[in-house]
């Protein structure tokens, strides 16, 4: 038998740690745009290349 445990956190960050948070939280959703764009473009250059062939 397995005994499972959990925690929970609040967050009560001041102003300038809340500036951080935000300014991590955009540059992450940046960085998992840009890579969702190229996944995509990829997966386009490969159909394009296959309806061609």
């Amino acid at each position: 038998m397995r005994t499972l445990q959990a925690y929970r956190f609040a967050l009560d960050p001041n102003d300038a740690q809340a500036a951080n948070l935000r300014r991590h939280a955009g540059a992450a959703r940046f960085a998992y745009n840009w890579g969702l764009a190229r996944v995509k473009a990829v997966f386009a250059q490969r159909d394009a290349e296959k309806s061609t062939a």
